[in-house]
């Protein structure tokens, strides 16, 4: 008489299970490594887009500005628009003075203080999405070989996103730097 041998042998049920966490583990760590790299790259873009605008505004507002009201320290004042270095060429190059806040006439008269607190702003009306990110650094230079020169205001900052998360992917921190020569300058 003949066994009729349809079924699986324990052995076998074992190793098709081991098989299949392990194929269940490369898809787990798979699916987790790509979301969270998604986590970043959303992370990293909300950081630039608030600082690509922040410096595009600043830059293009100073660039096109009808007179130069100065640098300064105090949001009050007083504001230094001489901003020249009269003294002969050193090397290295000494590191300009930094500011907290840089003041400018439009066109239309009107005058824009643009600052580094814990925002970036422009008459205290922030440039940023405070909700989504901080300001880590913030300052203006402000340079001119000659007092006839327009002067070359440098923008520099930099944001990090807003996290309560200790994870990696949740953070991210992105420096800014530009130098804006000004235009249509009238003292």
């Amino acid at each position: 008489m003949r066994k009729n041998n349809r079924g699986f042998t324990l052995v076998e049920l074992l190793a098709v299970s081991a098989v299949m966490v392990v194929v269940s583990v490369i898809v787990t760590a798979t699916i987790t490594s790509s979301l969270r790299g998604t986590t970043k790259t959303n992370t990293i873009n909300d950081v630039r887009q608030n600082g690509n605008y922040a410096i595009a505004q600043v830059s293009k507002m100073i660039e096109y500005a009808k007179s130069f009201g100065g640098v300064s320290n105090d949001y009050n004042g007083p504001f230094d628009s001489n901003c020249t270095n009269l003294t002969p060429p050193l090397t290295p190059t000494p590191t300009p003075s930094q500011f907290s806040y840089i003041k400018i006439t439009g066109f239309d008269n009107g005058q824009t203080i643009f600052g580094c607190s814990s925002t970036i702003a422009s008459n205290s009306a922030s440039l940023i999405d405070t909700n989504l990110v901080s300001v880590d650094s913030c300052s203006f230079t402000c340079e001119r070989a000659r007092i006839t020169d327009s002067p070359i205001i440098g923008i520099n900052f930099s944001l990090s996103k807003k996290t309560t998360s200790s994870l990696f992917e949740n953070k991210a921190f992105v420096p800014f730097k530009t130098s804006v020569k000004m235009r249509n300058l009238s003292n």
